[in-house]
């Protein structure tokens, strides 16, 4: 970890705030909630929500607070909903003496001090959805915080105050794995409709995909069709190979299948793959 001068963190932070998480290849570290008299990882930061509000703890903050990719604001807020309310607890930090820091609701008045009452910080400023989980990882992505975890809540809030909660308990069943199906896709392939390609790679990419419960592919979207060497295809020529690569595709079964959050789903979403003809 490095530690920042008051500008140069603000632009880091700044930065950061402004570019969309997907942008970053960094899994992000959770910040924590309290709910329901239990513990969870909160995958969310709401304090950045409001970019002014944002800023202006960050100004706040310590010169020598510790910042990295994976968590580049430095701090770790804990939050809690209490009377179907969202309230910010307190912020931990470490310094680059190695120092842990936490900075109670109180004194963080100055900085809430349109949301502070009676002791406490309710996060009025917050509209949107807050995912929280806890237990294992099922599905580990390493970026934000797409990683998939056993149980979920999905927490719908409106100015501060949770108007609906939605609890999901995941799984992964086993099956074909997407990034793993490149052999079995060429063997399956039915090759001896396609005499042209038989020396050629063909490269496609898949997304949307629509599974069962057990691994079943009911339809996926299959594009950006080429082969190797490259080559244009006429669309009459694209059309019979989307056709046998989604035929082939759904004669494989089981898929890996990722039951999370209420829909099947597959990781990664979108994939470009790559058959060619097996040698006699």
């Amino acid at each position: 970890m490095k530690t920042l001068s008051a500008f140069r963190r603000f632009v880091f932070f700044t930065t950061l705030l402004l570019t969309p998480l997907s942008a970053w290849s960094s899994a992000q570290l959770g910040e924590w909630i309290f709910f329901q008299g239990e513990k969870w990882i909160l995958l969310d930061k709401p304090i950045e929500k409001d970019v002014v509000l944002a800023q202006t703890l960050n100004w706040s903050l310590p010169d020598d607070i510790c910042c990295s990719m994976a968590n580049s604001s430095g701090y770790t807020a804990t939050w809690a909903i209490e009377k179907g309310e969202l309230l910010l607890y307190c912020i931990d930090f470490e310094t680059d003496t190695k120092a842990d820091v936490r900075l109670e609701a109180k004194q963080l008045k100055q900085v809430f001090r349109s949301y502070y009452r009676k002791g406490k910080i309710h996060a009025r400023w917050f509209n949107g959805t807050l995912r929280m989980a806890k237990g294992k990882v099922i599905e580990y992505i390493h970026d934000g915080y797409l990683r998939m975890f056993e149980t979920e809540c999905i927490l719908t809030i409106q100015e501060g105050k949770v108007f609906c909660t939605q609890v999901y308990h995941n799984d992964k069943r086993e099956g074909m794995r997407l990034i793993e199906a490149h052999e079995e896709l060429s063997r399956l392939f039915p090759w001896s409709q396609f005499p042209n390609y038989k020396d050629k790679h063909i490269v496609f990419s898949v997304r949307d995909f629509k599974l069962t419960s057990d691994g079943k592919l009911l339809d996926v979207s299959v594009y950006n069709i080429y082969t190797k060497p490259d080559t244009l295809l006429a669309e009459n020529k694209q059309r019979s190979l989307i056709l046998a690569l989604k035929e082939t595709l759904k004669s494989i079964y089981p898929w890996e299948v990722i039951c999370y959050n209420g829909k099947y789903v597959m990781h990664p979403e979108s994939e470009t793959l790559s058959i060619v003809r097996k040698k006699e």
